[in-house]
């Protein structure tokens, strides 16, 4: 019922087809014919991703249409028929390098996503017997095309083929070529799917390195295109990507809830200056809406976007890219990571040690300090296991003559010294040729893969897998003693070990029938073949880093779950103190546990006592007890899986259901692998992290370009340093809104205003300097135990927010008590007619003082906001800020102890040989009071300073000392954490507010 549905633009190719419809010559060699062609593309259209090219124009009239901005060309409008239509242009001046800033970054990124799903160039697809070159556009599902080097922009099955080569790191980030064969006539009978039939299928986004070059429909490569468009694996993942909805941080709900406040804010403030200013009702609205204005900084929706950013740019000169900026936020909150093993946390190659027969493993004792010399055998290797290490495999050869293939292939194909891989269906061994009669590829439910080979006159089967997989599908009696037990002790010793078994070929069926069921029966076992990962040199320093990060990790690897415990006790994933117990199998609806060390039976734990029951033991789990948890036992399952460290023998679909599940019951978490088998559960994740040479890759949010594990400390790091510098430019742009929306009340009340440098200075210069330089902040060296609050109304941002503010007011209040208990100082009286014309109302000492102390307020919060706690560098390390914080504090305080033609920019201390409006007019304007100056008494000037010094020292104390160090510790004594976990991990809900 569900395939019968209709959906616009598909084309189902497997509906009525077979496989062997398919490879028939009449269908592979004629293709489509032109009515039919048509008549498809009218049904699917053109094969395109509709996804327009961005450009920077339209990236800025995207930005600009949204809704915020008509608020902000509201205020701009309320400026400029106004005298003070200099603040309009100051206003605009904001709004415009916000929102190009905004823009600038949203248009890199799109361009990104636009190079990576362009499709572009043209086909030759074979129609009515004849190939024809048409516009890739053109393409339609079950078209028959001859393969060429270049991009694929169709899903593909290749249906005839010598040798193609194709590179899908792109798309997976698998960094090895990998080698594509045509459809097994031996399955014939079936339909095709892209899964089973994964090593016959090419994907829209691949890249066709190399193919046969014949112009003959008979000798060229062929494949059938299975999809166009948006339904290619391409279009999928794009649909992805442009669907993608990052995790709700707490900001995302709160930030509503704060936009409400402050329009509250404003209304009461808009009504406060209607009722303190006596003067006609059009000053007064305009005024008010100065003040709704600085209430609701232009600046405000910015500063995310440029602290995310700024963070991707300096990951990317780290060599690690990133498609989907906002995943840098999410990084900030990461509590539990998963790695894959082989080339993640071992290097991407693999050692050969040796080749055993069977009993040659008696004689051998794994040494504790060097299991990979104690595995190794002085005698030659078995000519049976020779063989079989030459043919089975799905090795093939480059263009230049280079082996391509899994890495374990190679090497134990390169093991063997007297053979030659001559083409893809013949090898020399030892002088002699061996032809291949039918390859199967490996399977990762079987766990086989496997070969039949003509040697000598006789038709032989070669399988190899992992030993267990083997084992059942062997002959008791050629099995060595303690088969079983053998295997297991060499996983456990860090030994990655196959199984090598053989058989005489006696099918009573033509090769083109042939299946793997009919030739992996009946083996008789030949030999063990033992590899070993090295661990990369910095994975220890990386899983310590997480750790100390309050990081949890765990291993997710396809191998033996003892090799894995091995690796992981290498890593530091298990700590060597710990012993480790093994969820192994399921025996009659229980599943059984066991003792890493012996394979003796285990204690069963609770999942209701895990936490004691854990704390000198760590748990292994398998992939098969993994889905009987999850299936039978959900909430089991659970519990079991946070507090396990390694999950072996899982299947690409089990590593997304591990990841999944942690997804769903809101554990944010990181996935770290180098592609392949790894691409679902790199996607799974909150954050995936790919090792991959791909400069583009849409296979996760990251990639490493080097294929260094340590990438993922500088994701988190700079994660939390986005995250940090995010919320301490948004509390600054409130703080710059809450005092300059105080200062024009206490204006009104007092009927003066500041000059048009005050205001130059305050709502531009200062504000845009200090809140574009706070997010230049550098990452902290190391993960700190806690993470940074995402909540804007938590404990953490309203104490700091709050308990600012609060003494940033009372200097307020100081310095007008301290300049009005003066005894020079004198009141000045002026009519209600005076109050509307600005140029008259700005030259006295109230105003003056007013702009002395809560101007430097503007730069003193920003100095508090700039101490980046445990998350960014320190301080006095954000150079361009700390280059801001010097300049204008030199310009604050000459101002305010001087009394020249410098401190008569801002019509402080000044008289009337030094006044001149700079901005206005370059001719000298009388000071406009009854004394002729603003110039203060020395000793007044310096309680000034001294009061500037001291709230500069008073707010930094209070948000370094008070709320990034006392308050944490105080919700902690309190109870005052997200949930019981968080609380024993050092964590609680004044550091990391995220559900």
């Amino acid at each position: 019922e569900e395939r019968r549905r209709y959906v616009p633009g598909s084309w189902d190719v497997t509906a009525g087809a077979t496989i062997g419809s398919w490879l028939d010559d009449a269908y592979a060699h004629r293709g489509l014919s032109k009515v039919e062609a048509s008549r498809r593309w009218g049904t699917v259209g053109p094969n395109v991703l509709d996804l327009k090219k961005p450009t920077p124009v339209g990236s800025i009239i995207q930005e600009f249409s949204k809704p915020f901005y008509l608020y902000q060309n509201f205020m701009v409008w309320t400026w400029a028929p106004f005298w003070y239509y200099y603040m309009a242009i100051v206003n605009t001046v904001v709004r415009l390098t916000g929102g190009f800033v905004v823009a600038f970054f949203q248009y890199g990124s799109d361009l990104d996503l636009y190079r990576l799903m362009v499709m572009e160039g043209t086909a030759d697809v074979v129609r009515e017997g004849e190939v024809v070159t048409v516009d890739q556009t053109d393409v339609v599902p079950g078209d028959i095309v001859r393969l060429r080097p270049g991009a694929a922009n169709f899903d593909m099955c290749i249906v005839q083929s010598k040798r193609v080569l194709v590179d899908e790191s792109a798309l997976t980030g698998e960094v090895h070529p990998i080698a594509k064969i045509p459809l097994d006539p031996a399955d014939s009978h079936r339909t095709y799917h892209p899964k089973t039939h994964k090593s016959s299928t090419i994907s829209a986004g691949t890249t066709i390195l190399e193919c046969s070059e014949g112009q003959n429909i008979e000798d060229a490569d062929l494949a059938i295109v299975t999809q166009t468009g948006s339904f290619t694996a391409k279009g999928e993942l794009l649909c992805d990507v442009l669907s993608y909805e990052r995790h709700k941080f707490k900001f995302d709900t709160e930030v509503q809830l704060i936009l409400f406040i402050l329009c509250v804010e404003a209304a009461v403030l808009l009504s406060v200056v209607f009722s303190v200013l006596k003067d006609h009702w059009c000053y007064s609205w305009f005024y008010a809406m100065f003040v709704v204005g600085t209430v609701l900084p232009p600046l405000l929706p910015t500063v995310f976007v440029v602290s995310v950013g700024i963070s991707c740019k300096r990951l990317q000169r780290k060599r690690i890219t990133c498609t989907d900026s906002r995943g840098i936020l999410v990084a900030g909150k990461v509590r539990k990571a998963f790695f894959d093993k082989t080339g993640t946390l071992t290097k991407q190659g693999i050692n050969f040690v040796s080749a055993l027969e069977g009993e040659e493993l008696n004689n051998l004792t794994a040494s504790k300090n060097n299991a990979e010399s104690s595995y190794v055998c002085q005698n030659e290797i078995d000519i049976e296991l020779q063989i079989g290490l030459s043919v089975c495999h799905t090795l093939s050869l480059s263009a230049d003559g280079e082996l391509v293939g899994a890495a374990v292939d190679r090497m134990g194909f390169s093991a063997v010294p007297n053979s030659q891989l001559l083409d893809e269906n013949t090898v020399s061994f030892d002088g002699e040729k061996i032809e291949y009669l039918k390859k199967f590829e490996f399977d990762h439910h079987t766990m086989t893969q496997s070969v039949i080979i003509r040697h000598d006159n006789n038709v032989t089967v070669y399988v190899k897998g992992a030993p267990e997989a083997i084992g059942k599908l062997c002959i008791p009696s050629s099995l060595p003693s303690h088969f079983e037990a053998k295997a297991r002790q060499s996983a456990r010793d860090g030994i990655y070990q196959l199984a090598m078994a053989t058989a005489t070929f006696n099918v009573n069926k033509s090769m083109n029938e042939v299946t793997r069921e009919d030739i992996e029966n009946e083996l008789s076992f030949a030999g063990f073949i033992n590899f070993q990962n090295a661990m990369k040199e910095d994975t220890p320093a990386v899983i310590q880093s997480l750790r100390e990060g309050n990081v949890s990790s765990a291993m997710i690897t396809g191998d033996n779950v003892l090799t894995g415990i091995y690796i992981a006790k290498q890593a530091g994933l298990i700590e060597p103190k710990k012993s480790v117990i093994i969820a192994n199998h399921i025996r009659n609806d229980t599943i059984e546990w066991v003792n890493a060390s012996d394979d003796s039976p285990a204690e069963s734990p609770s999942p209701s006592t895990l936490e004691y029951f854990c704390h000198d033991r760590a748990l292994a789990m398998t992939g098969e007890v993994w889905n009987y948890l999850l299936k039978y036992d959900p909430k089991s399952a659970l519990e079991y899986a946070k507090h396990t460290h390694v999950f072996g023998r899982t299947t690409p679909n089990d590593k997304v259901s591990i990841v999944s599940t942690f997804v769903e019951i809101g554990e944010i978490t990181l996935m770290c692998g180098d592609g392949g088998n790894d691409c679902g559960a790199l996607k799974a994740a909150h954050v995936g992290i790919a090792l991959s040479d791909a400069e583009a890759s849409v296979v996760a949010p990251f990639t490493s370009l080097d294929k260094t594990i340590s990438s993922v400390t500088e994701v988190l790091k700079e994660g939390r340093c986005a995250l940090a510098s995010a919320l301490a430019a948004y509390k600054y742009m409130i703080m710059y809104g809450q005092v300059e929306s105080i200062n024009q009340v206490v204006n009104a009340y007092l009927s003066i205003t500041f000059t048009e440098w005050c205001w130059v200075f305050m709502d531009g210069i200062w504000t845009i300097t200090m809140a574009f330089s706070l997010p230049l902040a550098e990452a902290a060296k190391k993960l700190s135990s806690k993470r940074p609050t995402a909540s804007l109304l938590g404990p953490h941002t309203l104490m700091s927010a709050c308990g600012i503010f609060a003494t940033n007011f009372l200097f307020l209040v100081i310095a007008l008590l301290a300049l009005w208990g003066q005894d020079w100082f004198q009141c000045r009286k002026w009519d209600s007619e005076d109050v509307s014309d600005v140029t008259t109302i700005g030259d006295n000492y109230e105003t003056s003082v007013i702009f002395i102390v809560t101007g430097y307020q503007y730069i003193s919060s920003a100095a508090a906001y700039n101490f980046g706690y445990t998350f960014r560098a320190n301080w006095f390390r954000n150079y361009v800020f700390i280059f801001f914080f010097v300049l204008w504090t030199v310009f604050h305080f000459t101002a305010t102890l001087t009394a020249t033609k410098f401190s008569c920019i801002w019509r402080l201390n000044c008289d009337n040989e030094n006044a001149v409006r700079f901005v206005t007019s370059t001719e000298p304007e009388a000071i406009y009071n009854n004394f002729n100056t603003t110039v203060m008494p020395m000793s007044f000037r310096v309680v000034l300073l001294v009061l500037m010094i001291v709230n500069l020292i008073a707010i930094c104390s209070w948000d370094y000392f008070v709320v990034n160090m006392a308050l944490p510790k105080v919700g902690l004594k309190m109870g005052m954490a997200e949930d019981s976990q968080h609380v024993k991990s050092g964590e609680g809900t004044l550091e990391a507010e995220l559900n």
